[in-house]
């Protein structure tokens, strides 16, 4: 390790070691206000300075990795605001408040426990190998102190890990004992009205890998955004750029994962040709199955779902053309595509093999370029197809068809396995109100966040739909309902703590969840109504709350 490095990564554990240090106090004056304020009820002389102690004890906390008590002040914070909003101070409240600060106390007590010195930021409890996504870091460099504390916390709810920094040389410093996925920079500092754009250069020129570059700036003239370009960037938002936004676009920068590999099922009674093309299809990145016995063709569709179908025309049992008319009359099957590969050179009943339901007709001997651009092109474009066919417009998500169809298949899985499988049905609150109040335009960003921050928050293998409207769907193999109940309650901790911008002002939304699990219910069916049921009760009891069949 440099000097440099050794240097920033001391510095770096020297404040940390400090604001613990100075932590009792502060809560304790917290404290003191607010029993100040209960007492004289002078909300004009105490209560401004309060929420501005609480907000920046939610930033700081969580900006040096103790998110439990960023968690704390942020309740504590919007307590206060709804005392300022109502002008009063109920019994409930008080309650509330001093339940938050003992809240505080006491996890300022585990840090400061022998072996708690480095509270570590909290994950989502271990479920099975291939957990919830890893946090990406995320580099912001704004020296207006107020944007940079509100946008990183919403990136913060959103999985993203964020060092901030007011100014471009304290980025420069930390960077070598930084290794982020992406750098979020203003334009415009003391240094220049491009300062944002040179430093990019230079913090790029510190790492051997490339760095994703969104910029922020309020400039929207030629210079400014030609200056963005020459540094290399991938993005540049106007402010105030909507959270959403630069999440999406920061999702689509530093998403690292392959797209999965095309799925060809080959049918063939030839094994060594079933081979040869089997062969030749994953030497270029797909993914094959062979199958010699046709009548078989159902079931090993149904495991298999593949993106095209390779048929050989001439077999036992069935011939190519009454196989393709069996599977096109299978309503699930019936945009998969069809090519038929054969020796047959007779045009005729190669046009008869394509009436059959045939999407194309390869001769053999094949040439392998032909095969090959044949069957991608094919696959490809039914699976973008299929991602029209089976995903929302606005959330991305599964639909409502497409999920019912998944309750049923992991269900069934989960009894012959024996293993267990919880389903969250997710609701928003008040949803109405919102695009009453806020317009349909922040009611459709409403829905976008959630949809964003239940696939970053869950594994890559729990399902994730949109049922229609406001309503959601989860499932989530191999977890139990009390570990599923945990993870969804900290992604209602973190989804009502999300601030949506319209133009008729800001606004929290929240959502109320109901979960079931096998093996307690028997089928499909019953599991949904359980969660549906729950989802109700949740309802009746408040909302924003999660309860369980």
């Amino acid at each position: 390790m440099s000097e440099k490095k050794s240097s920033i990564g001391e510095r770096i554990k020297l404040l940390q070691e400090a604001y613990i240090r100075e932590l009792p106090e502060k809560i304790g004056t917290m404290d003191y206000t607010w029993q100040e304020l209960v007492a004289t009820k002078k909300l004009d002389k105490y209560i401004a300075g309060l929420i501005r102690s609480f907000h920046s004890m939610a930033g700081t906390a969580s900006s040096f990795g103790y998110t439990r008590l960023g968690e704390h002040a942020y309740t504590g914070e919007r307590i206060l605001k709804d005392v300022l909003n109502s002008r009063r101070i109920s019994v409930e409240t008080q309650n509330a408040m001093q339940a938050c600060i003992q809240a505080m106390k006491a996890t300022l007590q585990a840090m400061a426990a022998p072996d708690g010195g480095q509270y570590e930021l909290e994950t989502l409890p271990a479920r099975r190998e291939g957990g919830s996504q890893p946090r990406k870091t995320v580099i912001m460099v704004d020296d207006d102190e107020h944007f940079l504390e509100g946008l990183a916390f919403q990136l913060e709810c959103f999985g993203y890990e964020v060092f901030k920094f007011h100014k471009l040389k304290e980025a420069e410093e930390a960077l070598p004992n930084l290794d982020p996925a992406g750098i979020v920079m203003d334009m415009v500092f003391p240094e220049g009205d491009v300062a944002g754009a040179f430093a990019v250069k230079r913090l790029r020129a510190m790492k051997d890998y490339h760095i994703p570059v969104v910029f922020l700036s309020r400039r929207n003239d030629i210079h400014s955004r030609l200056a963005a370009v020459k540094a290399g960037s991938d993005a540049y938002f106007l402010k105030p750029v909507r959270p959403t936004d630069l999440i999406d676009k920061l999702d689509q920068l530093t998403r690292k994962e392959e797209p999965a590999p095309c799925r060809v099922l080959i049918i063939d009674d030839d094994p060594s040709m079933a081979e040869y093309h089997a062969a030749l299809l994953e030497q270029n990145g797909m993914k094959t199955l062979t199958l010699r016995d046709s009548l078989k063709v159902l079931d090993y569709l149904s495991v298999f779902n593949p993106d095209l179908i390779l048929l050989d025309l001439n077999m036992p049992e069935c011939n190519g053309y009454e196989l393709a008319k069996v599977i096109r009359q299978v309503p699930a099957y019936f945009r998969i595509p069809i090519v038929f590969l054969s020796g047959e050179k007779n045009l005729a009943l190669q046009m008869q093999a394509m009436a059959t339901g045939g999407d194309d007709f390869i001769t053999k001997p094949v040439q392998p370029e032909h095969f090959i651009c044949s069957v991608r092109l094919r696959a490809e474009r039914m699976r973008l197809l299929r991602q029209y066919m089976e995903r929302d417009g606005l959330s991305g998500l599964y639909n409502h068809s497409v999920m019912k169809q998944y309750i049923e298949r992991l269900f069934l899985q989960a009894l012959r396995s024996d293993t267990p499988l919880s389903l969250a049905i997710i609701d928003l609150d008040c949803f109405k109100d919102i695009n009453d109040t806020y317009g349909h335009v922040a009611g459709d960003l409403v829905i976008l966040g959630i949809s964003r921050l239940l696939e970053q928050r869950l594994r890559s293998t729990d399902i994730i739909g949109r049922m229609g409207g406001e309503e959601f769907a989860v499932i989530m193999p191999d977890t139990p309902v009390a570990t599923a109940y945990q993870v969804m309650e900290e992604i209602r901790t973190k989804f009502e703590g999300i601030c949506h911008e319209s133009v008729n002002g800001t606004f929290h939304a929240t959502f109320s969840c109901g979960l079931a699990g096998f093996p307690r219910y028997t089928d499909a069916t019953g599991l949904y109504n359980a969660a549906d049921k729950a989802l109700y009760k949740a309802k009746d009891l408040g909302r924003n709350r999660i309860c369980t069949g």
